[in-house]
C-alpha cells in the first residue's frame, strides 16, 4: 500500500513605497523604480517586470499564481488545478486521491474507504466492482470471484483432462514420474473441502484422500482421490492440481514427512506451474506463496524451495526422508 501527502505552500507578495526618496533598482531590468514596487525574496521589482517575468505561473493553466499554491516535482500549480487535474484519480470513483490511498498489486489506486465497502476477489485480491473487474459475484461457499478471474474459472469437467495432461508433463520433466494413470479429480466447494480435510488451513484449495489396502501385512493396492475447490482460474487450478499430485507422489513412495516438509515439497508443484505460465496472474500467485506466513505452505515451502535452488531436483528427491 502507498501513501500520498500533499503540501500546500504560501507565497507572500506585497507592495512597498519608495523609501525617503531613495529609488531602488528593479532586480529584473536593473532600472530605477519610481513609486510603488513589489518585493519578493528580498529583491525589488517594477510591478509589470514582476508580473510578466518573475511571478510564478501555474504549470497546468499557465495563469499567474498570486497566493497559495501546490508544488510537485518543483512545479507550481493553483490548488484547484492541482486537485482537479494533477492529482491521480481513484480508479473506482474517479475522484482525486488526496491524503492516504491504496495501490494494489495490479497498479490500481483507490480511496481507502472503498476497501471496506467492496468485497475482494478470493483469487486475485482485486476489489470487485464494474470499474475495476467488470463486476463479480459471491459463490455459495462465501468466496467472491471477480469478472476477470471468472473468464477462465474451472467449474466443469471439460478442462480437467487437458489440465491433468499438462501438469503431468510438467512434473515428469522435473523427475516426478510413475504417478498412477487414473486418479479421480472432483471439484467441490470450500465447505466440502473443510469436511474432507482433517486439518484444514485457509491456505488450502485442494485435498487428496489416500486409501491403502493390505493383506497379511502386505500392501495390495493404493488409491488416491483429488478434490479441488471449484471456480478457480485455470492457472491457479493447475497449480493446485500439481500440488495434489505431489502428495500422490509421496504416498506412492511411502514417504511420511513432517507437515512443513510435506506441504513445502508439494508446493514445488504449484511453483512449477506458476513459473511455466507467462502471465501477471501467475506472478501474483507465486508472490503470495513467497510471502505466505503459513508455517507449512509458506515457511515450509521457502525452506524446500531454497534447498532445491542449491542442490537440484535429483538431490532433493533422493534425500526427502532426511530433511530436517
Amino acid at each position: 500500500m502507498h501513501r500520498s501527502n500533499l503540501t500546500i505552500l504560501l507565497i507572500s507578495l506585497w507592495f512597498a513605497g519608495s523609501i525617503l526618496g531613495m529609488e531602488p533598482k528593479c532586480s529584473y531590468c536593473n532600472k530605477s523604480i519610481e513609486g510603488n514596487y513589489l518585493t519578493a525574496d528580498g529583491k525589488s521589482y517594477h510591478e509589470n517586470c514582476y508580473r510578466d517575468h518573475i511571478q510564478p505561473r501555474c504549470e497546468h493553466c499557465g495563469k499567474l499564481i498570486d497566493g497559495k499554491y501546490a508544488i510537485l516535482d518543483d512545479k507550481m500549480y493553483h490548488p484547484q488545478c492541482y486537485t482537479n487535474h494533477i492529482l491521480p484519480k481513484c480508479v473506482i470513483c474517479d475522484q482525486p486521491l488526496q491524503g492516504k490511498y491504496y495501490t494494489d498489486y495490479w497498479g490500481n489506486s483507490f480511496h481507502g474507504s472503498h476497501s471496506s465497502e467492496l468485497p475482494e476477489c478470493s483469487t486475485c485480491g482485486r476489489l470487485i466492482c464494474e470499474e475495476l473487474t467488470r463486476g463479480g459475484f459471491e459463490l455459495g461457499d462465501g468466496r467472491f470471484l471477480c469478472g476477470i478471474c471468472n473468464e477462465t474459472e474451472v467449474s466443469g469437467d471439460f478442462l480437467l483432462e487437458s489440465s491433468s495432461s499438462y501438469v503431468r508433463r510438467l512434473l515428469e520433466s522435473n523427475g516426478i514420474t510413475n504417478l498412477p494413470v487414473d486418479i479421480p479429480i472432483t471439484l467441490v466447494d470450500q465447505e466440502r473441502l473443510k469436511q474432507l480435510a482433517s486439518s484444514y488451513s485457509d491456505a488450502m484449495h485442494g485435498f487428496t484422500d489416500h486409501n491403502m489396502q493390505t493383506r497379511n501385512g502386505r500392501v495390495v493396492s493404493k488409491d488416491s482421490h483429488i478434490y479441488i475447490v471449484s471456480h478457480l482460474p485455470l492457472t491457479m487450478f493447475r497449480a493446485i492440481l500439481a500440488h495434489e499430485l505431489m502428495h500422490v507422489y509421496l504416498f506412492e513412495r511411502d514417504l511420511d514427512l513432517r507437515s512443513d516438509i510435506r506441504e513445502g515439497f508439494c508446493n514445488l508443484g504449484s511453483e512449477m506451474v506458476y513459473k511455466d505460465t507467462p502471465s501477471e496472474y501467475a506472478k501474483f500467485r507465486l508472490l503470495n506463496m513467497e510471502k505466505s506466513q503459513d508455517p507449512d505452505y509458506g515457511y515450509g515451502y521457502r525452506k524446500i524451495s531454497q534447498l532445491l535452488d542449491r542442490r537440484g531436483w535429483r538431490y532433493l528427491l533422493e534425500t526427502l526422508n532426511e530433511i530436517d
